[in-house]
C-alpha cells in the first residue's frame, strides 16, 4: 500500500494526527500491512501482540458474559487502533476482535512496539495518552448509558456509525455493516423488544428504516437532532 494513502487513513485518527512527525514516521516504517477475511484477529484471552491500526474494512469488538451473551461491541472505524492496553502491560486483551468480511491492517509487532517506546519518554507517553483517549471515549459511553434515554443512544449510535461507515444513495444513507438488530441492542444496552419498538418508531416518523443486516438513515438532520438532544427534552 501507498505510504501517502496509508498515513492519510491513519491520520484520521486524532491521536495519531497529533503525533510528532518523527514518531509518526517511525509508526509507518515499523509496521506492516495484513490482509484478513472474515477471521479472528485476536481472542479475550491471547496476550499482547503489538498493535493493530484498522486501514480499511470492519473490525468488532465483543466481550461475552459467563452465560455467553454478548456483553459489549464496538465497530472500529479505518484509523481506530486495537490492542495497545495489552501491548503496554502484558496483559490479555479482555475482549475478541473479529474481522467482518475483508479488512487490511496495519500492525506493528510486539518486539518493534517495545524497542520503539524505549527510544524516549516521548514516545511512551504518547502510547499512554492513547489509552486515556480510550479510557475517555469508555467513560463517556457508560455515562449515555446510564443518563440517556434509549432511543438518544439509538440515534447518537446510529449517527456515529453514518458518519465513518455510511454510504450516500438516492434513498439515504445506508450503513451496511451486517449489523442485526440485537447488535444495535447491545450496543446501547437494551433487549430486542426495545430496539425493536425503537427501529419502527424511527420508520413511522421516515427517520430511518432497518432492513436485515443494514440501515438506511433517510432524515440524517432529524437524527443528529434526537443524538445532541437532552434527555429531559423527550
Amino acid at each position: 500500500m501507498n505510504k501517502a494513502v496509508l498515513k492519510a487513513v491513519l491520520r484520521r485518527n486524532k491521536w495519531f494526527a497529533g503525533l510528532p512527525s518523527s514518531l509518526a514516521d517511525s509508526i509507518l516504517r515499523l509496521g506492516r500491512i495484513r490482509n484478513v477475511d472474515n477471521s479472528l484477529i485476536y481472542s479475550a484471552s491471547d496476550s499482547r501482540d503489538g498493535l493493530i491500526a484498522l486501514v480499511s474494512g470492519q473490525v468488532r469488538l465483543t466481550s461475552f458474559s459467563l452465560s455467553g451473551n454478548p456483553s459489549f461491541l464496538l465497530i472500529s472505524s479505518p484509523g481506530s487502533w486495537i490492542g495497545v492496553t495489552s501491548a503496554l502491560d502484558g496483559r490479555p486483551y479482555g475482549y475478541d476482535a473479529f474481522a467482518v468480511g475483508r479488512a487490511v491492517l496495519f500492525h506493528v509487532s510486539q518486539e518493534r512496539f517495545e524497542a520503539l517506546i524505549s527510544e524516549s519518554n516521548e514516545y511512551y507517553s504518547a502510547f499512554v495518552r492513547m489509552v486515556c483517549d480510550h479510557l475517555r471515549v469508555s467513560m463517556q459511553n457508560r455515562i449515555i448509558l446510564r443518563n440517556r434515554r434509549p432511543l438518544h443512544r439509538l440515534a447518537q449510535e446510529l449517527q456515529r456509525l453514518a458518519e465513518s461507515h455510511g454510504r450516500q444513495t438516492e434513498k439515504g444513507m445506508i450503513i451496511d455493516l451486517r449489523l442485526s438488530q440485537e447488535d444495535l441492542a447491545v450496543m446501547i444496552g437494551v433487549g430486542r423488544q426495545t430496539i425493536n419498538r425503537l427501529l419502527k418508531s424511527l420508520e413511522q416518523d421516515g427517520i430511518a428504516t432497518a432492513k436485515y443486516a443494514s440501515v438506511t438513515i433517510h432524515d440524517l438532520e432529524a437524527i443528529e437532532r434526537l443524538s445532541s438532544s437532552d434527555p429531559a427534552e423527550s
